[in-house]
């Protein structure tokens, strides 16, 4: 068999892992407990067992991880990640060679900067040399690739797109700033929009009786399906969401001339909803030739784009 190599995402409380071939085909995928609350050391365990468990399916030449957080990609070293407790500077390739053994390449890299890789190598991004991937979850991620390269940054965090400031006024967002993309473009945001329209009087809306039977991971789910049955504040909800991604997009285009921007991550889901007041905000700021040009996509990897692009950089990419 030729060579192989495994593609990992590490969320906070599932670990997948996949292998995968050079041309990019997922052979064979499998997801575990990331065991995430016990710390980085039962991650890295995990990691291992997972990789050993995937060797056996095949010939591997290398190990690409994709974990949140701020990572030193070209030391190996996490700096800090929001799902792990008690990590600061933690050589997780170092300590993952260690358990693994043998002369084999390991790739660590930030989840949302192998969402970019995946999508540009093999999904919505296959045709162009440069664009920007924005994931939207929890909280809003990004990735930058220019001219078939990914770009970390000076300290390993570019593409922090998520805390770009939009209202100067604004949110509070988790980093501590106001205003941030992720303050009105995320999952979190969702939540925090549906509790303000409530507090609002008078307002007739029927998320008054579903929302607080609802768990907040479904959320997003639920204000998409009131939108979709007419309900004028979960229209106005996406409507605000979609203003604040356009006014991002637009600063991203500004700078940057990308070929595309590629929209992925479980909120994406919401397409429908905001994507006509974002692409109209985009025109509205962008200048008027990359704004044109620029093409706006869904991702196409299904949730495997992250996988994906950890395996590209096992295999050497870059």
């Amino acid at each position: 068999m030729s060579k192989t190599v495994i593609g990992m995402d590490i969320g906070g409380t599932n670990l997948r892992g996949a292998l995968v071939t050079p041309e990019g085909r997922i052979l064979k995928q499998l997801k575990i407990a990331s065991d995430a609350d016990d710390g980085i050391g039962a991650v890295v365990d995990n990691i291992a067992n997972l990789v050993n468990e995937l060797s056996r399916e095949g010939n591997v030449a290398g190990v690409g991880v994709g974990i949140a957080g701020v990572i030193d990609s070209r030391a190996g070293v996490i700096t800090q990640a929001p799902n792990i407790a008690n990590v600061v500077n933690y050589p997780i390739r170092y300590n993952l060679a260690k358990k693994l053994g043998g002369d084999i390449n390991i790739a660590i890299e930030n989840d949302a900067n192998c969402a970019a890789l995946g999508e540009w190598w093999m999904g919505a991004g296959k045709d162009a040399s440069s664009l920007v991937m924005i994931t939207l979850g929890t909280g809003v991620g990004g990735g930058i690739i220019l001219d078939g390269k990914l770009w970390s940054g000076a300290d390993g965090m570019g593409g922090e797109v998520g805390h770009m400031t939009i209202y100067p006024d604004g949110a509070l967002c988790n980093c501590g700033n106001y205003g941030c993309l992720e303050s009105y473009a995320s999952a979190t945001a969702v939540r925090r929009m549906v509790k303000e329209a409530l507090a609002e009087p008078g307002t007739e809306t029927v998320l008054r009786d579903i929302a607080p039977k609802t768990d907040p991971d479904d959320m997003p789910e639920v204000v998409m399906s009131a939108a979709l049955k007419g309900d004028a504040a979960s229209i106005r909800i996406w409507e605000r969401f979609g203003i604040a991604l356009g006014i991002g997009m637009a600063s991203l285009v500004n700078i940057l001339n990308v070929e595309m921007i590629v929209l992925g991550g479980g909120v994406a889901r919401a397409w429908d909803m905001f994507i006509g007041p974002a692409k109209t905000e985009l025109k509205k700021r962008g200048l008027r030739a990359p704004a044109e040009r620029v093409r706006v996509e869904r991702a196409k990897l299904d949730g495997d784009e992250g996988i994906t692009g950890a395996a590209y950089l096992a295999l050497g990419g870059r």
